[in-house]
């Protein structure tokens, strides 16, 4: 049996280049390095170098806005499904890496191929509650495009009608939280429970930082030994709520609770996708506003300059808006850090009350202030989250996915 995995962010190297193309692409990087492995089956991995001399750079992709992203994504389209036509559907199971920047699901499965689809981001729950502020809900925008797509911009179709065309003819559904699993369900009644599989993707990596190279870190920054190091980790974009932080400091500031030792956040990550850079020039800004707080934007950090910032940090903070499950605060538990994070269905398939708080936005700031109170609780949940984390591990999850597709076949 031979697997073609399809993926729009893939082969691009991106955990060792500092492309920030977020964890759909890390993940895909670390299945084809699992499965290069183990090899459970033949895989062949295609990736937009099949577009020739017009496949984009890692970086020119993380940078495209939504007309040059949409134009790149019915490019992909059309090549990866020419090419797996050139297969035999009897031999040969397609993986896609995405939704939006899938193959044509429909004719893949009217020409006898069993599709089985990954889902990093429901992308009508995310245009729900990053677009549309979630005032919608995604199950409504569905049944609102099945009426109005006549009349609607080409560009909606990558969002509505792909998602519904994966639903509809994948084989299966590998999604990485019940949360997720639910609202799919919400908004395509009409799918199989059975064949949406819920697989979340564990630790990446459980080693630690060394005593050097977190030494290291602080001297670069001069990080005072006393100071509380608050830490978040993702690519830079409104869904990733760094401004929630920001704002919930600024506020923290003003009180008279604010603590009297250093307090030094560090935003590690880059500017990616259709409102990024706007996105960190807000940031900035918010910075600009600290009179008590320093505010560090180090870039992209990856492998041991990772570890080592997690090292450092006493608190990991997750402030996503929205999230389909959450790959840095897995990383960060399986370093020792405990955590604050909001409350939404990614961070809810992970966090649990023993590594830290899970709260509504409106108390994040008494959050932070609890955890930061009391060395010793967070020494007891960074204990807790080393410990969960080693029970979940990627290859683990790599192996149960190949097993997945194999039976499901």
């Amino acid at each position: 049996m031979q697997v073609l995995y399809t993926a729009a962010h893939g082969g691009f190297e991106t955990l060792s280049k500092g492309i920030p193309l977020g964890g759909g692409a890390a993940v895909s990087e670390r299945l084809v390095e699992e499965w290069s492995r183990t090899k459970p089956f033949s895989l062949r991995l295609i990736t937009p170098s099949i577009l020739g001399a017009a496949a984009p750079g890692g970086s020119e992709l993380a940078s495209f806005g939504e007309r040059a992203y949409a134009k790149f994504c019915y490019a992909f389209e059309r090549a990866v499904t020419e090419e797996i036509l050139r297969y035999d559907p009897a031999s040969t199971v397609v993986l896609a890496n995405d939704v939006s920047e899938g193959p044509d699901f429909a004719r893949l499965a009217a020409s006898g191929f069993a599709v089985f689809t990954i889902y990093h981001v429901d992308v009508v729950a995310y245009v729900s509650a990053i677009y549309l502020r979630g005032m919608i809900r995604p199950e409504t925008t569905v049944r609102w495009y099945r009426r109005l797509h006549p009349i609607l911009p080409a560009m909606a179709g990558l969002i509505w009608a792909k998602q519904e065309a994966s639903v509809r003819h994948s084989r299966g559904l590998i999604v990485p939280s019940e949360g997720m699993r639910d609202v799919l369900l919400s908004c395509y009644p009409e799918a199989a429970p059975e064949k949406i599989h819920v697989l979340p993707w564990g630790s990446f990596d459980d080693s630690q930082a060394t005593h050097e190279e977190v030494h290291a870190l602080r001297a670069e920054f001069g990080v005072p030994n006393d100071a509380l190091v608050l830490l978040t980790l993702s690519r830079i974009s409104p869904e990733k709520g760094q401004d929630l932080l920001l704002e919930a400091l600024i506020d923290w500031e003003r009180r008279d609770d604010f603590p009297t030792r250093p307090l030094w956040l560090f935003i590690c990550g880059e500017a990616a996708f259709m409102q990024g850079e706007r996105f960190l020039n807000r940031l900035r800004s918010l910075a600009r506003r600290f009179q008590r707080t320093r505010v560090i934007f180090p870039g992209y950090a990856a492998d041991a300059r990772k570890r080592a910032f997690f090292g450092l940090a006493d608190l990991y903070v997750f402030p996503s808006r929205h999230e389909s499950y959450g790959l840095t605060l897995m990383e960060a538990l399986a370093a020792g850090v405990p955590a604050v994070c909001l409350d939404h269905h990614g961070a809810r398939s992970v966090m649990r009350r023993v590594f830290g708080e899970m709260v509504a936005r409106t108390h994040l700031r008494d959050a932070l202030k609890h955890m930061l109170s009391d060395g010793d609780r967070r020494r007891r949940r960074g204990e807790a989250a080393r410990a969960y984390a080693k029970t979940l591990r990627f290859p683990d999850q790599a192996a149960e996915l190949a097993r997945m597709i194999v039976r499901n076949i």
